[in-house]
């Protein structure tokens, strides 16, 4: 009855933990991405800086590929925590020096700090933090918890509008620091990693163990030396193209194509939810039939979303479309994560997990450029469409190769 009680009340407080990195991933991709359009407008208007020269920092986004293995080998070394309460602090800096700016070059610094630590507010402690929580049902809770990069998208931009409208951008800022900082100072009092065996074990809650206690998993130097990792690599960079090659550019596709822009916009409402969706529902199918399999019929949905939305773009096949990418597209952010620590443990998942997100970076700027050429030389999106889908085929065929090895001894 104890050892029940005590798996209970750990049970729990794993659910706390849970709730504080949903409020942190839903402030870095609300904030970072869904809410960002709102201050091209008032930007453009206090400083006469002209749209694109704004809308450019978004490239910055890009950097935390780059610093996503300095962030995951700190994390595998110290703990989420400190990784995860510096990063939203950092972030927080970002957002309450802007009402202070006066150059453009000021814009671009901050973004650029913003997007450096973006790793850590959200996917890195994510997927360590989980793992060690919830080691049995991580497919289902990881879900549940990158649901609030839609939670995010969904209400960051109501408030920063509402702020806008009865303030200025420049309070909208201070509120979003003020937000990070709450956020953190949660982390800092909540926070932890417990004791070894997550919720399923007897151990009495609130107890740190020292970071990496009792946690398995190959080295880098292991996964390396393995055709494993290099396939997931490949499959998760072509995999990336959908949030740079495709998903910007659906509404704009749609109203190309004859559909008005009310129910353009009300396609991408649907993409949301069902993205939403998908991360439940996909996490959940991990646990039962793996990730690589897992990932693999999201790719599979994604192909047969883009044929349809270039052969059919009008009602009423495009309701069957628009709703099938949006489950399959939402769940990547869960099986990129799950699909690392099925073929490598948790232990070094930081360190691993950003040497093969680290190439992404080629995905995210290759996307855009990829959509603009095919849009300029067709002018259609279809073309640049098909290319994304034919790499999405590769990708399954890289997963075909991506099965777990058996660990050196």
């Amino acid at each position: 009855m104890r050892s029940r009680l005590l798996a209970f009340r750990r049970l729990h407080y794993g659910w706390v933990i849970v709730a504080i990195l949903f409020l942190g991933a839903g402030l870095n991709i609300g904030a970072g991405t869904y809410a960002f359009g709102l201050f091209v407008e008032p930007l453009e208007n206090t400083f006469g800086w002209s749209r694109s020269a704004v809308s450019a920092s978004l490239s910055f986004a890009a950097i935390g590929s780059l610093t996503s293995p300095l962030l995951g080998r700190f994390m595998d070394r110290h703990g989420a925590r400190p990784v995860f309460i510096a990063s939203l602090l950092v972030m927080g800096t970002s957002f309450l020096l802007r009402p202070l700016m006066g150059e453009l070059w000021h814009w671009y610094a901050l973004s650029f700090l913003q997007f450096v630590f973006s790793p850590g507010a959200s996917p890195l402690p994510i997927g360590r933090l989980v793992a060690i929580w919830f080691p049995r049902s991580r497919g289902r809770v990881m879900g549940m918890t990158i649901m609030g990069n839609n939670f995010g998208g969904a209400t960051v931009p109501i408030v920063t509008w509402l702020v806008i409208v009865n303030a200025s951008w420049e309070a909208a800022y201070v509120v979003y620091a003020a937000i990070a900082g709450s956020i953190a100072l949660l982390g800092l009092s909540l926070v932890h990693e417990g004791r070894p065996g997550g919720v399923d074990a007897a151990a009495p809650p609130g107890r740190a163990a020292p970071p990496g206690a009792a946690l398995t998993g190959w080295t880098v130097g292991e996964a390396l030396r393995t055709p494993t990792f290099y396939a997931i690599t490949v499959a998760t960079t072509l995999a990336m193209f959908t949030y740079s090659g495709v998903l910007p550019w659906v509404s704009a596709h749609l109203a190309n194509e004859g559909m008005s822009a009310e129910l353009a916009a009300r396609a991408m409402t649907v993409v949301a939810l069902a993205g939403m969706t998908g991360k439940a529902v996909f996490g959940s199918l991990a646990d039962r039939i793996t990730a690589r399999r897992a990932m693999m019929l999201s790719l599979t949905g994604q192909v047969v979303f883009i044929l349809l939305m270039v052969a059919y773009p009008t009602p009423p096949l495009i309701w069957l479309a628009v709703p099938l990418f949006g489950l399959s597209m939402g769940a990547f952010g869960v099986l990129v994560t799950l699909i690392a620590q099925e073929a490598f443990g948790v232990k070094f998942f930081g360190s691993i997990s950003g040497l093969i997100n680290m190439p992404s970076v080629t995905s995210l700027v290759a996307g855009p450029l990829i959509a603009g050429v095919s849009f300029d030389l067709s002018n259609s999106y279809g073309p640049g469409f098909l290319a994304v889908a034919a790499m999405f085929v590769v990708a399954i065929i890289a997963l075909t190769q991506a099965k777990p090895a058996a660990r050196p001894s």
